[in-house]
């Protein structure tokens, strides 16, 4: 891993070709527009694969070209799972329906860990219709 952009995206090189993914049923705060603990999730997602080797089971692609998947390290199972056990993700129901991947959602949020500290979080998906709107 050369880059992470923000929480659920990262820059991949393989055979000195750099490959966009994002992380498969994840979404994090946008650092585009400064969205609440945007920067705390994207360090987040750098303390766990930044200059790592992981593992990518592409799931599909998305209309800006990159890699959806999932990604595992050495010492990590599923990334994507433990940023939402971190509190630093919502899970993306709007196109996943992983039942791990709620619970570890409703979990964090009921438990207030991470961005559900805020005492009104704002979803990404709703954060991105507001900043569009405008």
């Amino acid at each position: 891993v050369v880059k992470v952009t923000d929480g659920d995206t990262f820059t991949l090189l393989v055979d000195k070709e750099q490959h966009r993914i994002r992380l498969y049923g994840i979404d994090a705060p946008e650092t585009k527009g400064g969205q609440p603990y945007s920067q705390k999730s994207k360090d987040c997602l750098a303390t766990m694969i930044a200059g790592k080797t992981v593992t990518v089971n592409i799931m599909d692609t998305d209309h800006y070209g990159r890699y959806i998947g999932l990604v595992s390290t050495s010492s990590i199972k599923d990334v994507n799972l433990e940023m939402l056990k971190a509190g630093m993700a919502w899970h993306y129901s709007y196109y996943d329906k992983t039942p791990a991947y709620q619970k570890a959602h409703d979990l964090a949020k009921k438990s207030r860990i991470g961005l559900w500290k805020d005492p009104s979080p704002i979803n990404p998906y709703e954060w991105r219709k507001q900043k569009k709107n405008k």
